[in-house]
């Protein structure tokens, strides 16, 4: 089975180099072609963003990024040496913060091989990873639209394909990590028909990595990450389903250790009461390694007047670059010290409830509890997770809000309770023994202005 996907991905990442020039091709053949741009050829631009700002509030120290504004779970406890009352973990925290403000660039007016041609350039001031306040490309990309709008390429940066309908929360981090979350450069091709909308997607590891060894580097991949969606929609509703095919490459190299008879100065063989003086030294070899990994999701929407409802599931597998906390594991280490690797699963999901347009409130709910691992982990229970938390069973959120907007500028109010089922201990197929509940409190207000 195994090789199976291994094979499947091989062949979809030579498609996808080829799938801009086949599906150009194929659509312009369908029609005369008119490259002549609109609005006289001037191109249009049009500007947007807004100015936001944060202030929170948390019970105890969390997994987050960008100045804690992108917060996902509470860090487990953690006791000081001499003083097993006091959880370093438990301080709590406040902040205020405007560095997601941010500004976009919409171009349009463009005509190239019969299709009209979009653009987009989107920044913060979110930084990357612990280099915060700096300005942060979001996306950038520009989108191929034909006559009829059946088919449609994107090229460039731009919100994974499973990030599709995100929740109606206020917090940064949108419904993460219940709700998968990843910016990725990628080549999309969307078909539609009558109701109907089919997606294929090639897409490359950027800012959102997969955590692996610290030899890890998505370059090495060579197989870019697949996805494969379709989705139905009629008078407000949507259902639909996709496939993630992630393929990575943990290592390129392995560390080995050899015996070498030792030599004095002058080049001679030592000797002992036991014969020659060995040693032990390294040195690198070349591995051949890979893991294949496959999350099927499956989600649905509804939108009527002032309503809407929004759900989401899937079956994860080596999420982490999508934000999601599980991984994979080594379960063999070969006489080479080339290792085979096996993924940790989880089963996740989430509902979302609004009702409103100036006054908005809205119930956001999350789940996900750990599956363990697809095979058995090698003596040492080695795994990679998110920020290299292993011990989680399941975790739960439940997050009210409300807001208020007039004239563009939106004021709003939130609560999360976040709990995490924490262990002590893992055993050989990664399920979490011996389980404790870690809650945090986060009370979030937001004010924006839009334009």
């Amino acid at each position: 089975m195994k090789r199976f996907f291994v094979a499947a991905a091989m062949l979809l990442s030579v498609n996808a180099m080829f799938a801009q020039d086949t599906i150009v091709a194929q659509v312009v053949s369908e029609e005369e072609l008119s490259d002549k741009p609109k609005n006289g050829g001037k191109v249009s631009l049009k500007p947007y963003g807004f100015v936001r700002d944060y202030m929170y509030y948390d019970s105890r120290q969390t997994y987050s990024t960008i100045a804690s504004l992108f917060c996902q779970i509470p860090k487990d406890e953690s006791y000081a040496p001499d003083n097993s009352e006091y959880d370093l973990n438990g301080e709590s925290e406040m902040n205020f913060l405007a560095i997601t403000t941010r500004l976009g660039l919409n171009m349009s007016g463009v005509r190239a091989l019969n299709a009209d041609v979009t653009a987009k350039i989107e920044a913060d001031f979110c930084g990357f990873s612990t280099n915060n306040f700096m300005l942060r490309l979001r996306q950038a990309y520009y989108k191929m639209q034909w006559r009829g709008n059946k088919h449609s390429l994107l090229m460039g940066q731009a919100w994974h394909p499973m990030t599709g309908d995100l929740p109606e929360v206020l917090a940064l981090a949108s419904g993460s990590p219940f709700q998968p979350f990843s910016r990725s450069p990628q080549l999309r091709y969307d078909f539609k028909l009558s109701n109907m909308n089919f997606t294929y997607a090639a897409l490359w590891q950027f800012q959102y990595k997969t955590t692996g060894p610290s030899e890890y580097d998505p370059k090495f991949n060579k197989i870019p990450e697949m996805f494969l969606g379709v989705d139905y929609s009629n008078n407000g509703f949507k259902i639909g389903y996709g496939l993630d095919i992630i393929s990575i490459v943990p290592r390129t190299t392995a560390t080995v250790t050899y015996e070498v008879y030792k030599k004095d100065e002058n080049g001679n063989f030592l000797v002992d009461d036991n014969g020659l003086v060995t040693e032990t030294k390294e040195k690198k070899v070349k591995v051949d390694e890979r893991l294949t990994s496959c999350s099927p999701m499956l989600y649905m929407s509804y939108a009527r007047n002032k309503f809407s409802v929004k759900a989401k599931g899937l079956l994860a597998e080596n999420t982490g670059h999508l934000s999601m906390y599980n991984g994979f594991g080594v379960s063999e280490i070969e006489a080479n010290r080339s290792q085979k690797y096996t993924p940790i699963r989880s089963l996740t999901g989430w509902f979302d409830l609004c009702y409103g347009s100036k006054w908005k409130v809205n119930l956001f709910g999350g789940f996900s509890k750990n599956l363990g691992s697809k095979d058995e982990l090698a003596k040492g229970n080695q795994v990679y997770c998110r920020n290299s938390v292993k011990n989680i069973d399941y975790m739960w959120r439940i997050c009210p809000a409300v807001s208020y907007t007039i004239s563009g500028v939106t004021f709003g109010l939130e609560y999360e309770l976040t709990n995490v089922g924490y262990g002590d201990s893992i055993n050989s197929w990664a399920d979490v023994e011996a389980t404790r509940d870690v809650f945090n409190n986060r009370l979030c207000a937001m004010l924006k202005y839009a334009w």
